[in-house]
């Protein structure tokens, strides 16, 4: 069962990077208006919707297969759940002042999802850095 869901995995992504190839020759083949720029979007949404579906969905099949593997992926969550919930509290609503005068750039809403968004990216960031490094030294002590 598993080797079968390889094959379809590794069918399906060669066939989308196929399409993608298409699209990018055709692409760069007519004249690069806004119509020939509309099909790499709708691409993008294909694409988008697939790994969002796909990052949905195999996890799900994962924990059906093995359900002692299950509270590691719910810890998992669960740090990723704090980290946001981090990066909303240090999020931040002041109004931009702007000479546009950008709707968006005072509505507290957008500010304080742009905030988190921005802040748990950073957060995340660091802490990949600070286990890169761990795992470098850790690496060079235990050989």
């Amino acid at each position: 069962m598993n080797s079968t869901l390889s094959t379809y995995t590794k069918v399906l992504s060669w066939l989308l990077m196929g399409v993608s190839i298409v699209i990018t020759i055709l692409f760069f083949l007519s004249n690069q208006d806004v119509n020939s720029v509309e099909s790499f979007i709708v691409w993008a949404y294909i694409l988008f919707a697939i790994a969002a579906l796909s990052a949905l969905v195999f996890p799900v099949v994962n924990m059906i297969r093995n359900p002692k593997n299950v509270t590691k992926s719910l810890v998992g969550l669960l740090a990723v759940a704090v980290i946001v919930f981090i990066g909303y509290l240090l999020a931040d609503a002041t109004p931009i002042p702007s000479p546009t005068q950008n709707p968006d750039l005072s509505n507290p809403i957008v500010l304080i999802i742009s905030d988190t968004g921005l802040i748990t990216t950073y957060i995340l960031f660091g802490i990949s850095l600070l286990l890169l490094f761990y795992t470098g030294i850790r690496s060079a002590f235990h050989k």
